[in-house]
């Protein structure tokens, strides 16, 4: 699917996570919504693998690949 309707099914809480099909299964983009006890004030993506989680920032390579699933 396209990276637009992946990000659309994790906006609404239809799936926990978004993955490019070829990466490794472990690395996930999932996103955080900022309560009233975080520093940010808005939501904002993540990867998170067996290396631990990281902020991320998507490519333009990323951005137009039409192989994403949801997780």
């Amino acid at each position: 699917m396209r990276f637009g309707l992946a990000l659309d099914e994790l906006i609404t809480g239809k799936c926990s996570g978004m993955r490019l099909s070829q990466w490794e299964p472990d690395v996930i983009i999932r996103m955080q919504t900022p309560d009233k006890n975080s520093k940010m004030t808005h939501p904002y993506l993540y990867v998170e693998s067996r290396f631990g989680m990281v902020p991320w920032k998507e490519t333009m390579v990323e951005m137009f690949n039409e192989q994403w699933v949801t997780v």
